[in-house]
């Protein structure tokens, strides 16, 4: 029998844990899952949650900054803003606590934040980026559309609340989904899970 490492101590066969996979891929509830493989919700919760732990872990969620130029663009939720970068039609959630991110943090709170989130007509800013320097340059504010928050919106909808300890990593896997198709996702999770 194969070992999969925490997802293991559980007593579930394997296709069923694969099952699990796929359906937490395919961003099914809790509720639903059970229903469908007969196991109780918490369990399938118990499961969710590990899943979920490996892909923050295990995923580069992030970009080092390298790129000349990006869109930096922000979401307003749960009365907190985050901030993330567009670039190449892949989308980057910013962690505050990132070393490689003080400079662009620190740019953000001296000289963007407060026109960014007050401004009437954008929802964005694009910024040039000096490697050598380790400095930000504004280009120019405007209106995009928003596809990823329209996205993040309708997912967490969906959660009918979710715990204020979570709220941030259900983000930032909103970031991994919306990135990558459900093939690579789930090949991603199993390929992880065996030792």
């Amino acid at each position: 029998m194969v070992k999969i490492n925490k997802l293991n101590n559980r007593k579930i066969e394997i296709s069923k844990i694969e099952n699990i996979c796929r359906y937490f891929i395919s961003d099914c509830t809790a509720s639903e899952v059970a229903k469908k493989l007969d196991i109780s919700r918490q369990t399938i919760n118990k499961y969710y949650k590990d899943i979920r732990v490996l892909l923050l872990n295990k995923y580069p969620l992030d970009t080092k900054l390298d790129k000349d130029c990006f869109t930096l663009k922000y979401i307003y939720l749960n009365e907190e803003v985050f901030y993330y970068i567009q670039y190449n039609n892949k989308y980057y959630f910013l962690d505050s606590k990132a070393l490689y991110y003080k400079n662009l943090f620190n740019f953000i709170k001296q000289n963007i934040e407060t026109t960014l989130i007050n401004h009437k007509k954008a929802n964005s800013v694009k910024l040039l980026y000096n490697k050598r320097k380790n400095d930000f340059l504004v280009i120019g504010y405007y209106k995009s559309s928003n596809n990823f928050e329209t996205f993040l919106n309708q997912r967490l909808k969906k959660f009918r609340g979710i715990n204020k300890n979570s709220y941030e990593s259900h983000i930032k896997e909103s970031f991994i989904r919306f990135n990558n198709d459900e093939n690579f996702l789930f090949n991603f999770i199993v390929k992880n899970i065996y030792i």
